[in-house]
């Protein structure tokens, strides 16, 4: 598992399922060290495993990232694990199905509260810790990448 990645950490968020659990393996097999992030440990724990497995290093961290402290702590649990990161996925996100009226607001308060609040909190978090790998001289860049559906536009 070594290649370009070899040396950076990288965050996942909602990461206990599809998009974020492939990105989170797809990385550990670049070389990248990979946290993963959601609400979901067991679902985490079988991921790890996965990536040990496959000879790649992670951690699981349990968090919801709609709770700003929470998503503070997670980054903060990343850097106390691995001492920086490189790479900031906020794959994290909800998708309600069906009509407005048939939705409850709450419902709506908390698919946004995941899909927006979730991604500034976690940038805001993890931004000190990207700006200073990118001067760090491993790669020489940080990288942010959000990922939405097309129902977000």
């Amino acid at each position: 598992m070594d290649s370009q990645l070899t040396g950076t950490v990288a965050i996942v968020t909602g990461a206990s399922s599809g998009i974020g659990e492939a990105t989170a393996k797809k990385l550990a097999e670049h070389g990248a060290s990979v946290a993963v992030i959601a609400r979901r440990q067991d679902r985490l724990n079988t991921l790890v495993t996965a990536i040990q497995g496959a000879g790649g290093s992670a951690i699981a961290v349990v968090a919801d990232i709609a709770d700003r402290s929470q998503a503070g702590m997670a980054v903060q649990t990343v850097v106390e694990h691995f001492g920086r990161i490189d790479i900031l996925v906020n794959n994290a996100g909800l998708m309600l199905l069906g009509t407005v009226m048939d939705q409850d607001v709450e419902e709506w308060e908390r698919m946004i509260a995941v899909n927006q609040k979730g991604l500034l909190y976690m940038t805001h978090a993890a931004l000190p810790h990207l700006l200073a790998a990118a001067k760090d001289g491993l790669r020489e860049v940080a990288d942010i990448v959000n990922i939405s559906s097309i129902a977000g536009r």
